[in-house]
């Protein structure tokens, strides 16, 4: 992937009635390192994550790299009577993704994330932790150059953790990563960028 990869948020707010959830945050994203948005929780970061998406209307000023983005959310609604394979398969093609690609991509992911036993069973018999799964694999179907991660680890016992850090590490070497997390120790990455928000506002900007 040549070029540098970016998002640029600038002076960014999003109000609600009871206030704001976000106020006033600038800050860029790049490729080639693992963006880390960490917070508590309510403090913001899944709210920016959508503003960046276009799901929420905002104030302020958000421009990315023109290619494609993937988005893993904290909650992924699926639906229950569909089998994990196949309704990967739907959102490939939704995304219009090459259909050999579809296949061979989803081989190697269910591998790894050791998916295979439970490819063809409903998705309402699936655990929590193998549903958290086939969210992080559907955010990457399309193959996007910028992946936006909620919480990825949430539900994952510790061995299928380490193995999305890791994987997580080697697409931030090509690609947009951001992690939204309230456990950044988790993630022991040398080449790392940690931006911090406390109720709605950027703390930390660019530290590690």
């Amino acid at each position: 992937m040549s070029g540098n990869i970016y998002i640029d948020i600038d002076h960014v707010s999003k109000r609600y009635q009871r206030g704001y959830a976000i106020q006033d945050i600038t800050l860029r994203f790049e490729s080639g390192r693992l963006n880390l948005l960490v917070g508590a929780n309510g403090s913001g970061k899944t709210t920016l994550l959508k503003c960046i998406m276009g799901l929420l209307h905002y104030e302020g000023a958000i421009k990315r790299h023109p290619g494609k983005i993937g988005y893993a959310p904290e909650e992924y609604v699926m639906p229950q009577f569909m089998t994990a394979m196949g309704f990967l398969r739907s959102i490939g093609r939704v995304k219009k993704a090459d259909i050999a690609t579809i296949n061979t991509l989803l081989m190697r992911k269910f591998e790894l994330l050791d998916l295979l036993s439970v490819a063809g069973k409903p998705i309402g018999q699936l655990s929590n932790g193998m549903r958290q799964k086939v969210n992080l694999i559907q955010a990457m179907i399309h193959q996007p150059e910028i992946l936006l991660f909620d919480e990825p680890l949430s539900a994952l016992d510790q061995t299928c953790q380490e193995i999305v850090i890791q994987w997580l590490k080697e697409e931030a070497k090509r690609k947009l990563v951001v992690v939204s997390t309230h456990y950044p120790e988790r993630y022991k990455i040398r080449n790392r960028v940690t931006y911090e928000i406390v109720s709605g506002r950027l703390k930390q900007n660019g530290l590690d």
